[in-house]
This record gives structure tokens, C-alpha cells and sequence, in this order.
């Protein structure tokens, strides 16, 4: 896991999905966007937003490695300075529902990556969760963080491209 979240690290380096090779805008909505991207690794389904002014990134990615998909979350705020390997958890809250996920710092000090766990179901789910949610807020239980919060609103055409692109991976 840890050499997967290295190389998809390496790949990601800038957390948007310019940064991947080949990249393919599938839909965009209210800051929102789906996109398929070409890796090293294969082909890349992801969603997110650039977030805002502020700096902070939010994106959803599904790869296919060795056979399974694999679900993962980047979060990410210009400002922080999280040292790679560092671990803590993030709960990610979409209008009453909740999932709680362990995050690892990547070899940039301004994003941490978690592979999906959670009281949803499964990463599907969870997805389906974020495309009919109003709010998402994310918070970073002991850590120095105030919780973000994040308008949903227009994200199920996003989450509706990022699930067809899954399902052709």
C-alpha cells in the first residue's frame, strides 16, 4: 500500500487532474469536476474541486490495481506543512452520514491521502452519497484544523460521469 500511495503521489504531484497525463474533463458543475486520466498505472477516475480561494483541494479517485478498484480521498490545503508518512484521521460527513478515515501524508507537505474505510457501506456508497448530499464537511479529529464545509449542490452530473468512468475501468 505504502509503494501505491507513493507512486500515486509521484503521478498526482500537483493534486489536479492537469497534472496526470492525458487528462479528459467528463463533466463540470459548480466548481466540480469529473475527469479520466491516463497514469502509469493505467487508467484514473477522479472528482473534485480546486476548492477555492483559500487553497484547499478536495478530490475522489478510483484506480484499478491488479484487478480491484480501489477508492482513496486527497485533501489538501496550500497553507499546511504535513510531513510524508505522518497518519491521523479525517471524518468525512455528508449531510447525516459519516465516514471516518485514516490519512497518510504523501511526498508533498500539502496533501494527505486515505484510502476509503468508513461507516459507508462501501466506497460506492459513499460516492452515491456525496452525488444526492447538499453539504459535505470534512474535519481532522486532534489535529489543528478547522473542519472545512463544502456545498454540494449540481455534484450528482459530476458524480454521474465519475461512475461511468468507473465502470469502464
Amino acid at each position: 500500500m505504502r509503494r501505491f500511495i507513493l507512486t500515486l503521489g509521484a503521478l498526482l504531484a500537483l493534486a489536479v487532474p492537469a497534472s496526470a497525463q492525458q487528462v479528459q474533463n467528463l463533466a463540470a458543475i459548480n466548481g466540480w469536476v469529473a475527469y479520466i486520466a491516463q497514469s502509469n498505472a493505467g487508467p484514473l477516475c477522479g472528482m473534485g474541486t480546486e476548492a477555492n480561494s483559500v487553497g484547499r483541494f478536495f478530490w475522489i479517485k478510483l484506480e484499478r490495481l491488479n484487478g480491484d478498484l480501489h477508492g482513496f480521498i486527497q485533501v489538501g490545503d496550500r497553507a499546511w506543512n504535513v510531513r510524508q508518512g505522518a497518519t491521523g484521521r479525517i471524518v468525512v460527513g455528508i449531510d447525516r452520514q459519516r465516514a471516518e478515515l485514516n490519512y497518510t501524508g504523501t511526498n508533498r507537505p500539502d496533501m494527505i491521502e486515505a484510502s476509503y474505510r468508513g461507516a459507508f457501506r462501501n466506497f460506492i456508497n459513499f460516492v452515491e452519497a456525496f452525488a444526492g448530499g447538499y453539504r459535505m464537511q470534512v474535519s481532522f479529529p486532534g489535529e489543528d484544523v478547522a473542519p472545512w464545509s463544502a456545498d454540494l449542490r449540481g455534484t450528482r452530473a459530476v458524480t454521474e460521469a465519475f461512475l461511468a468512468c468507473a465502470r469502464r475501468i
